[in-house]
């Protein structure tokens, strides 16, 4: 094995091909991934033929940086794309381990910046239906953290039905408007902290503010998707939908149009008897009226309530993060 640094996919092509058919054998909801002519790509090959490919991205950010709330404050993530050969695709994750994690434990600097340095990691964003990657993912330390799930066609949902069983228990159904932002905000920050138990995110000072914000960009590019849900006129949760999104088009292979459930959330005092499965009840009804027939949602790995729960609502998993916090593993 060998492995080298080379720019763009300039002699790589047929096996970048050979991969997406690769894919597109373990999942036909996989799309077709190619890199940038311009990126710098580290290349394994064996017997002259190139058995895994990946492009590193490295982020320092700042705590306070909107970006942060998303993950460690240093981070390396790796698109990563393989043949199936097991070697081949150990080296080269060895090979981007050696080079970023340096890099990450420097920017920390002042800071806990070796091993145990919480505000680092790597990720990668693998395909959920290729088991083959799970031993040299695990063997280096990585967990999934994250699943993007996907829905798949219309199923009957029922808002109105799901609508009235939600009042039938307490729970009102309204619109979300400009007015509230602060509340949107509010119940986002609680989900932020819920989430943070979980590996994936990390909550930071200023980051209801940030949420607002990104809560504001929502509410103007889908004005109609989003849901404040009431319990005698209290808050008690909200529902949130994202459509038409490029970003959202991208994980999938063409066809059929895509919404993506940016955030479902109920708290903790009206969960239980069927409510949440209510909800998305509710929200699938709204999309499926509408013309959606795939669906995509992200949840946290390592929360023993979410995985069975968007699985008995439809989902199954897309797309897996597997993640390395803090990047540098404690020597023993």
């Amino acid at each position: 094995m060998t492995s080298s640094r080379i720019t763009g996919t300039s002699g790589i092509t047929a096996a970048l091909d050979a991969m997406n058919r690769r894919d597109r054998a373990l999942d036909p909801q996989l799309p077709d991934r190619s890199f940038d002519a311009s990126v710098r790509l580290l290349v394994s090959e064996h017997g002259g033929a190139v058995r895994a490919a990946g492009a590193s991205t490295v982020e320092i950010l700042r705590p306070g940086d909107p970006g942060a709330i998303w993950g460690a404050a240093r981070r390396a993530s790796l698109e990563l794309r393989w043949d199936g050969d097991e070697a081949g695709a150990g080296e080269l994750l060895d090979d981007w381990i050696a080079e970023v994690g340096p890099e990450l434990a420097g920017a920390g600097a002042g800071a806990d910046s070796g091993a145990g340095d919480w505000d680092s990691s790597l990720s990668l964003r693998l395909p959920s239906r290729d088991s083959a990657l799970v031993r040299p993912m695990l063997s280096r330390g990585f967990a999934v953290t994250g699943v993007e799930g996907i829905r798949i066609g219309t199923r009957g949902a029922d808002a109105a039905g799901a609508a009235e069983r939600l009042r039938a228990a307490g729970i009102s159904v309204r619109p979300a408007g400009p007015a509230d932002l602060d509340l949107l905000a509010e119940l986002d920050t609680e989900l932020l902290a819920h989430d943070a138990q979980h590996g994936g995110v990390t909550p930071r000072p200023g980051a209801t503010g940030i949420l607002r914000d990104g809560i504001a960009q929502r509410l103007a590019a889908d004005p109609e998707w989003t849901w404040i849900l009431e319990q005698d006129g209290a808050p008690a949760g909200y529902l949130s939908i994202e459509t038409g999104k490029d970003r959202h088009r991208e994980r999938l292979a063409p066809g059929g149009s895509i919404a993506f459930i940016q955030a479902m959330y109920l708290r903790p005092g009206v969960r239980g008897g069927g409510l949440g499965e209510a909800v998305v009840e509710f929200g699938h009804g709204q999309l499926e009226g509408a013309g959606f027939d795939r669906i995509l949602l992200d949840y946290a790995a390592l929360n023993p309530r979410s995985g069975p729960f968007w699985c008995r609502m439809g989902y199954r998993p897309l797309w897996n993060t597997w993640q390395r916090r803090p990047a540098l593993l404690a020597r023993r």
